[in-house]
């Protein structure tokens, strides 16, 4: 008999009949568990002579399914591990098992212990066979184990996870208090005598092998349909995605038949179709596999954090069942590696559209319609590839707490590898794709409406094209979440809108290597080409799709218009630059000069300048574009370093694929300035052809700008008050001043909506900086004799000027707004009012009363000579008034 030892509570006749009534109670719930749960093992043993249930009309099946199955074993081992559970609270409070685990020695020889021991050894091996039973079986509804996945949707209302997590716990619990009761000595030797003993240890092998088997069932049907496909594909020795475009065709015949019946029926049917992409059995595969081990592998995770002992005789239990956590998931990830690796290898040998870019040139004649379609098809699931392996890495990264086996080799290697063999592909496979539809809308480049309403105003489809293409790339690229498939497509966009001729990205026969030799070219800039190329192909696809084979840019024309303006660019550089130090700036070859000049035999003046004011529409374009790219990456910048700083937690240097993405940045924000000024040069020269240029001594008055020079010219400034009166009248100015501006060529092509709004302020700026100009330039002649009278006259002409050229900005502004139902946008003609100021200032000068007012009446815009007149300039102006001079 057990001696209590002082602090314990004395073991008694009351005690003793407690703990025979716990074992009573123990042994009860074990055989009530057994009895009730004798049928299912027998059915899920694959025994069908278990037994039946009697209704009255004799003995039938039981119609079992997962779901009850689970929930009849959870409900039967609560119960019996509850009733272990009770009768160790009895033998803690009889003094039979200490609260201290490590002194364990107590009561050995007590033979209600013993009894105990016995009672629950007995109930361990029940629980722990059962669970084992049901970790191993098979589902009844379906193949593999008994899984929420295999089980009636809704039906039984029981979640078969959790609950099986739940018995594996109970089993690993209910052995490891037969462990603490039985001393180390006798386990080993009864684990010797016998080698089926159910140990925590069996329990996890086989939990964890449970898990894998849920993760390869779950994922048979979507690996087993592309094995499907690419059993078809061969015995048709065809490529897998050639099936896909098929079966894509056929569902956009069908949508169309079902449309073109709809209209039929109801006579106002949708004017587009429906669009339909292509299957991606890839991508699917290998989102389902990891998806599925993610779903399986985070509750594990949460259950392995949350595991914390509540007392000290809780550190065993606890270790072992955070051991059963970890072990499964890192089996759950491995076989996710295994199984998306396998698929992602068959993806290269499947894709057409990858075989093509890997044998062809960037730059290959033989690319089809069907070819592009299915090339960007291919690189859209290589991107998504590459997306879902980036965020299940990341995930197991993070979750799996050893990320690495017993050889120190990390256990995501097959998926890392993977990826970074999948990106560099991507990346390569992206810019020849980007490149091959580049040199498509160069082949098929016109001019094109800018929007709907407005069907004068076009633009060259190569910018929008070239636009479209880059945006798509970059957001593929992005998608990829693959730092170099990024740098790889930023690179090819600098490039393609870059002004460097020299560049050998393209590599096309014409010589056209990107957006900028392509306007200089005037390619797509007059519907000449572009009517001759529609009558020879049937190209109706929009600028979305991949359009036809690509055909060498060779214009002779072209080529004969640009070797003409390289060697007429010299002049016009002197002419109509306008000197400044914006970074890229933009050469002059292909110059309006020349534009002009070439080629007016066969081609009429008007439509020389309709090409030549969509080629401004098109740089306009390009600026905006630019800019919009170059936005597009500072967005990727700012989230690259948010995610950086998030995942190192603290950077002291900067993350280099963000530096990556800012040169992206500020190299496109560098060609837009570029374009900018090519557009300000462009619209000067326009200006100059049209409205008057640098022969303004020798002009005929037919043009506006040589008009006003005469008028300027002839007009008398040393006036009395009676000449001011008459001479100041709004009639004769606008009649001989700003009519012959208004009535100009120039003024008429802007009132027919030919110029976007940008090119529209370019072409004002520049005649209000020649008009200016003119106007200085007969001051400093000398010739004309001013008082207070004529400089108040002066003035008024001036300003008339101005409010004639701001009203074409903001006329057409108006305009605009009204045809676009745009009303919130605001034009600034701060620029125009700017390149009067030197005019202002002589102005200013001029109708001063003394000479010696200038003194404290002077003022300066900037420190710029272009906006200030200088000393020698100011001493001529004085001297043209009279008074001053005496």
């Amino acid at each position: 008999q057990h001696t209590s030892s002082p602090g314990e509570p004395a073991f008694g006749i009351v005690n003793a009949e407690s703990i025979t009534d716990g074992i009573q109670n123990c042994h009860m719930s074990l055989e009530e568990s057994r009895l009730r749960l004798m049928p299912m093992m027998k059915l899920l043993d694959g025994d069908d002579n278990y037994p039946t249930q009697n209704n009255g009309n004799g003995g039938i099946h039981v119609n079992y399914s997962d779901g009850k199955i689970v929930h009849e074993f959870s409900e039967c081992i609560e119960r019996t591990f509850r009733s272990v559970d009770m009768l160790m609270v009895r033998l803690a409070d009889s003094g039979l098992v200490p609260l201290d685990t490590r002194n364990n020695n107590q009561g050995e020889d007590n033979v209600y212990l013993l009894m105990a021991s016995n009672c629950i050894f007995k109930t361990s091996e029940f629980v722990g066979h059962h669970c084992l039973t049901l970790l191993e079986a098979d589902s009844l509804d379906g193949p593999g184990p008994l899984d929420d996945r295999s089980s009636i949707s809704g039906e039984d209302g029981v979640d078969i996870q959790p609950r099986m997590a739940r018995l594996a716990e109970l089993a690993a619990r209910v052995s490891h208090i037969h462990a603490s009761l039985v001393p180390l000595e006798n386990e080993q030797k009864d684990e010797e005598e016998d080698e089926d003993t159910i140990t925590p240890s069996t329990i996890i092998e086989a939990y964890s092998q449970y898990q894998r088997r849920c993760l390869r069932t779950r994922s048979k049907p979507a690996i087993s349909s592309v094995a499907e496909l690419r059993r078809v594909a061969s015995s048709q020795n065809c490529f897998l995605s050639d099936l896909l475009d098929a079966e894509r065709k056929r569902q956009h015949l069908q949508v169309s038949l079902d449309e073109d019946g709809d209209d039929h029926e109801d006579g106002n049917g949708m004017d587009g179709t429906t669009a339909i992409s292509r299957g991606q059995p890839h991508a699917e595969a290998i989102t389902v596999v990891l998806g599925e081990a993610s779903s399986l592998i985070q509750p594990l995770a949460a259950w392995r954090d949350a595991l914390s002992p509540q007392s000290e005789n809780d550190n065993g239990i606890c270790i072992q069942l955070q051991q059963l956590c970890q072990e499964s998931m890192e089996i759950l990830n491995k076989e996710a590696q295994t199984l998306a690796a396998t698929v992602g290898s068959w993806f290269g040998t499947d894709q057409r559209g990858v075989a093509t870019l890997d044998h062809d040139s960037a730059n290959s004649k033989d690319a089809t319609k069907s070819d592009l379609l299915s090339i960007e098809s291919s690189l859209e699931e290589m991107a998504f590839l590459c997306q879902v392996i980036s965020r299940y890495c990341l995930f197991s990264e993070q979750t799996l707490a050893n990320n690495e086996d017993n050889g120190g080799t990390k256990t995501d290697s097959k998926l890392q590898d993977l990826l970074t063999e999948q990106s560099l592909h991507y990346s390569t496979l992206e810019t020849r794709l980007a490149t091959l539809q580049f040199n498509q809308a160069l082949s098929l480049a016109s001019p094109q409406l800018i929007e709907l309403g407005r069907p004068l105003l076009k633009v060259p489809s190569i910018v929008e094209d070239a636009h479209f293409v880059c945006v798509r790339a970059i957001e593929r690229a992005a998608g990829t979440r693959s730092e170099r498939a990024v740098w790889t497509v930023g690179h090819w966009v600098c490039e393609v809108w870059g002004i460097d001729q020299t560049s050998g990205m393209m590599g096309g026969d014409g010589g056209v290597k990107g957006v900028y030799p392509a306007l200089m070219q005037g390619v797509g800039c007059s519907g000449i080409d572009s009517e001759e190329d529609e009558n020879n192909n049937d190209t109706s696809e929009t600028r979305g799709d991949a359009m036809g084979p690509p055909s060498k840019v060779e214009n002779a024309f072209a080529a004969a218009l640009l070797e003409a303006a390289d060697e007429a660019g010299q002049g016009d550089e002197k002419g109509g630059s306008n000197p400044g130090s914006a970074p890229n700036s933009a050469p002059l070859s292909g110059g309006l000069s020349s534009f002009f000049r070439i080629g007016e035999q066969g081609t009429g003046l008007q439509s020389r300048i309709d090409a030549e004011l969509c080629a401004l529409n098109g740089i306009s374009a390009a600026e905006t574009a630019c800019t919009a790219l170059s936005r597009l990456f500072a967005d990727l910048v700012e989230e690259q370093i948010q995610q950086e700083s998030t995942s190192a937690g603290t950077g002291n240097a900067p993350p280099k694929a963000a530096s990556m993405l800012t040169f992206a940045r500020d190299e496109l924000a560098s060609h837009s300035r570029s374009y900018h000024k090519l557009l300000q040069q462009r619209a000067r020269a326009l200006v100059a052809h049209l409205c008057g240029g640098d022969d303004l001594f020798d002009c005929d008055g037919r043009l506006c700008l040589q008009n006003l020079r005469l008028f300027i010219e002839k007009e008398v400034y040393n006036l009395d008050s009676s000449s001011f009166r008459s001479l100041e009248g709004e009639d004769r100015l606008d009649a001989e001043m700003i009519g012959p501006v208004r009535r100009s060529q120039i003024f008429e092509e802007i009132s027919e909506d030919k110029c976007d709004a940008g090119v529209i302020l370019q072409i004002a700026e520049a005649m209000s900086w020649k008009s200016a100009e003119i106007i200085l330039q007969v001051l400093l002649q000398g010739k004309s004799n001013f008082n207070e009278w004529g400089a108040l006259l002066l003035s008024k002409e001036v300003r008339m000027l101005q409010n004639s050229y701001c009203g074409l900005v903001l006329g057409s502004a108006e305009h605009y707004s009204t045809k676009s139902a745009n009303t919130g946008s605001s034009t600034s003609t701060a620029s125009i009012l700017i390149q009067f100021e030197r005019v202002n200032q002589a102005v200013s000068i001029l109708q001063l009363e003394k000479p010696s007012d200038w003194l404290s009446f002077s003022y300066k815009v900037g420190e710029s000579n272009e906006t200030n007149l200088t000393a020698d300039e100011i001493q001529k102006i004085m001297s043209l008034r009279v008074d001053f001079s005496e």
